[in-house]
């Protein structure tokens, strides 16, 4: 880009000048006397250090477009420009000697080649839309204050860039182990099977269950979730049972003035609906109180309480939000809930790291999968169009890979799907004397091919579909002796042949929770057999 140099005017006394507080668009009065902010903003970081800014001119600059953001659009805005501009500009004042007393002609010249830098590097790096936010701070400064140094043409120059949006979906479309959707079978299942198992009454443990269910349920931002109340949980039809439970949930990025003046009604599973109602068990004894004014006040509790409490919403005098988490602390429930289990991924081989963020793309592209509409898939999402969606249709036949025989087992070691117990007889088992309790596989593809493979254990009816859903039952009682390396691959032969025939994601992944318990089952009897 070619460099458009001006001499700059001189700067008065007034243009370096601020206020000593101003109210966000919200309504919030926000101190700003120091180089030290505390903005209203209470699900994540929210405090701006200025004094790491050298250069005068340079922080009045950064700090009076902030002011004009937080007041204008929003504090979260205003939080944003400092953190894009902080690390585009801010990091290399030292760089390109951005000195505390230099004129006002090398300051602009000397910014100017920081931009230029910067722009250079993220075009290297295909990241031009990282450098959005810096580039309308630039312009803004130029427009409205010039006199601190700001070169009218150079803004000109960058207001003519062309600078792409931020590429939205790029981790589900590249299907990243670390930050993509979880595999629904292999990642997505030994979650749920740990959420069922967990029987722990440890209050943190409480939190880390009903985070790891609000986040699979309902693929919301964990900021939707700090803004929780107790009260939010609604039963429908009290005094009936079983009862209907509602959760009222926050919306954000709605430009809303508040996250809670809007909300939408969420049903809950009963599976969903006991991790939160033992959340609010668990603390309703507890008063939350906060010291105002010298006097002790109880404040509505949220549901994930921060023992802490938020430093962000005391410092805004935002009471009834003192005990709110952030955002990391609910991303923190939901990956201590991961290592307490010690859940590893089949894919990586290493401890499973799961987000609040991956797990909305699972629920997402796991819907899409499915067949749901573009239009219910941004309703569930909370998104007001359906362009958002598109990646998880882009993605949604793409989501099942090839399983055979080998992977299939290699997996098994991971998972823990087959509860059951391996019988070497009739005599071991459960029901060995009942000719109506013993379970015979018979292939799809060739029905005169069958094998009786174990017993079930069950003394009642059994509403389960057999053979396939006795792998995961732990009533199942397979036989030692039993060629289950057979069933195994009849059930990868099927599977490949559904995939074939109809080409449909949904119906590759019926099965592979039940190939994993068998390949499970296959891989006890070739080491010995010992039981689970």
């Amino acid at each position: 880009m070619k460099l458009l140099l001006h001499k700059a005017p001189q700067i008065s006394d007034s243009a370096l000048e601020l206020p000593s507080q101003f109210f966000t668009r919200e309504g919030v009065k926000v101190e700003i006397t120091g180089d030290r902010w505390t903005f209203p903003l209470l699900y994540r970081h929210s405090r701006l250090d200025f004094s790491r800014v050298e250069n005068d001119t340079l922080k009045t600059s950064i700090k009076r477009c902030i002011i004009d953001q937080a007041s204008r659009v929003s504090t979260h805005a205003g939080c944003q420009y400092w953190s894009d501009i902080s690390a585009a500009i801010v990091s290399c004042q030292k760089k390109h000697s951005l000195l505390p007393d230099i004129s006002a002609d090398e300051f602009q010249e000397r910014l100017i080649a920081v931009m230029e830098e910067a722009i250079s590097q993220a075009r290297n790096k295909h990241r031009l839309w990282a450098l959005y936010r810096p580039i309308q701070w630039y312009i803004w400064c130029s427009e409205n204050y010039s006199e601190l140094g700001f070169s009218i043409a150079y803004a000109q120059e960058l207001d003519s860039l062309e600078v792409p949006g931020n590429p939205k979906g790029e981790a589900v479309r590249q299907e990243d182990p670390e930050c993509g959707p979880l595999h629904r079978t292999l990642e997505l299942q030994p979650i749920i099977n740990a959420l069922k198992q967990d029987q722990s009454k440890v209050y943190e443990h409480l939190q880390q269950k009903t985070a790891v269910a609000l986040s699979i349920a309902f693929g919301r931002n964990p900021a939707n979730l700090t803004f929780l109340k107790e009260t939010d949980l609604v039963n429908l039809t009290p005094g009936s049972s079983p009862p209907c439970y509602v959760l009222k949930m926050p919306r954000i990025k709605k430009r809303q003035l508040a996250p809670r003046d809007d909300m939408i009604d969420e049903y809950l599973e009963p599976e969903i609906a006991k991790h939160v109602l033992e959340l609010i068990d668990a603390s309703k004894h507890r008063k939350l109180l906060i010291e105002v004014d010298g006097k002790a006040v109880e404040v509505t509790r949220p549901l994930f309480i921060n023992p802490r409490k938020n430093a962000y919403a005391i410092d805004s005098k935002r009471w009834d939000e003192a005990y709110n988490m952030l955002s990391t602390g609910i991303a923190n429930l939901v990956k201590a809930f991961i290592k307490r289990h010690n859940i590893i991924s089949p894919l990586t081989g290493e401890l499973l790291h799961v987000t609040p963020r991956r797990l909305r793309y699972t629920l997402a592209t796991g819907l899409a999968a499915e067949g749901i509409s573009k239009r219910e898939l941004a309703r569930i999402l909370d998104h007001t169009d359906t362009q958002h969606v598109n990646v998880y249709f882009e993605m949604a036949g793409k989501i099942v890979e090839h399983l055979d025989k080998a992977t299939a087992k290699g997996f098994s070691k991971y998972l823990s799907f087959f509860k059951g117990r391996l019988i070497d007889s009739d005599e071991d088992a459960v029901n060995g004397e009942r000719d109506d309790k013993h379970l015979t596989f018979v292939d799809d593809q060739n029905p005169v091919d069958q094998a009786d493979i174990g017993i079930c254990g069950e003394s009642s009816v059994c509403h389960l579909d057999p053979p396939y859903s006795c792998y995961l039952c732990p009533k199942f009682q397979p036989y030692r002796h039993a060629d289950h390396e057979h069933v195994l691959e009849c059930l990868l032969a099927g599977r490949e042949e559904r995939l074939k025939r109809y080409e449909n994601a949904r119906l590759g992944i019926q099965l592979d929770e039940v190939i994993a318990a068998v390949a499970q089952v296959a891989k006890l009897c070739e080491e010995g057999g010992r039981n689970v």
